[in-house]
């Protein structure tokens, strides 16, 4: 997750000072596609899920200046949209704490790992309805150094808990970032989505399910996140969760503010709107993006507004 005053420094997770140091062996892929003006995917190879082993998984802990967010925070016009279906008389809950009711949340939202620069991180995701099948969204650091280069060995676990992979380790085929991110690292525009590649011949949303997107949405509202921080008390181990009304930034750009004290790890994480108690599914309102210095326990997301969902329809084609 991002950190800083207006601007902020990067805070997701990296391996512990022991093997900070590792370089992988595998060969990364150079290629950068321009499938669409103002987004950008690079396809990548499928043997990151041997890398990915329970000791690298388990010894993931945060870094705090992984890259710069640049202080040039764009506005955007919000569009509007329909009141939300949810239950907003539930009281808040700002301290995160462990999710307890499976559900679709349980199957769906999981870790993201990747290395960058011979670093290993981590962050969160969750399986989107896609017309793939196949489609996880998360934040845009999580995919591209913003600005800089794509990610390497970038896996999603599903369902990931104590270090068991349940729905099995998922393993990209194509990861996108907006343009405006991977060129300068713009705050706005840090979101990001991976193709993940079947296994088993199964595609990912046939094992686990997914959450539906709810773009273009009124600035408040009353959301459901979730995020696999690497602090106390879960030290990224299983999903947590906060609740509460949305508010606006006072500095002027579209992101969301949440009052949840989620630190690092839970970048990418969702926020869901209209989310069911008995089913656990809900709609993607937002990502996880950064926090403030001087401004502890709220959270940050940018809006999900039209180039997110372009870069959607991109990802999802398959």
């Amino acid at each position: 997750m991002w950190r800083g005053t207006v601007t902020a420094t990067l805070l997701v997770v990296a391996v512990a000072a022991g093997c900070a140091a590792h370089r992988s062996t595998h060969t990364p892929s150079t290629r950068i596609l321009l499938v669409q003006p103002g987004v950008l995917g690079a396809p990548l190879r499928p043997e990151a899920v041997g890398y990915w082993t329970d000791d690298r998984m388990r010894r993931a802990e945060q870094a705090d200046d992984l890259a710069a967010i640049r202080a040039s925070l764009r506005t955007q016009r919000i569009a509007r949209a329909g009141p939300h279906r949810l239950a907003a008389a539930a009281p808040p809950v700002t301290q995160a704490s462990p999710w307890r009711m499976g559900g679709l949340v349980g199957r769906a939202v999981g870790r993201v790992f990747f290395t960058l620069r011979g670093r290993d991180y981590a962050c969160t995701g969750v399986a989107v309805a896609s017309r793939n099948r196949d489609t996880v969204i998360t934040a845009g650091h999580c995919v591209n150094a913003g600005p800089g280069p794509y990610v390497r060995n970038w896996v999603f676990v599903p369902g990931y808990r104590n270090g068991s992979r349940p729905y099995g380790t998922w393993t990209a085929r194509r990861l996108f970032a907006p343009s405006a991110w991977v060129r300068t690292g713009d705050t706005p525009d840090d979101v990001g989505f991976a193709e993940v590649t079947k296994r088993a011949g199964r595609h990912l949303l046939d094992v686990v399910g997914g959450m539906r997107i709810a773009f273009d949405q009124p600035a408040g509202g009353y959301v459901w996140a979730f995020g696999y921080p690497v602090g106390a008390p879960s030290l990224g181990r299983y999903v947590v969760y906060c609740r509460g009304a949305v508010r606006r930034d006072r500095y002027g750009s579209p992101a969301r503010g949440l009052g949840c004290s989620m630190a690092g790890g839970s970048s990418g994480g969702p926020w869901l709107v209209g989310l069911s108690g008995r089913t656990g599914a809900g709609a993607v309102y937002a990502v996880t993006s950064f926090s403030y210095r001087g401004m502890p326990g709220v959270i940050w997301a940018p809006y999900l507004g039209r180039t997110a969902a372009a870069l959607y329809r991109v990802a999802e084609r398959g």
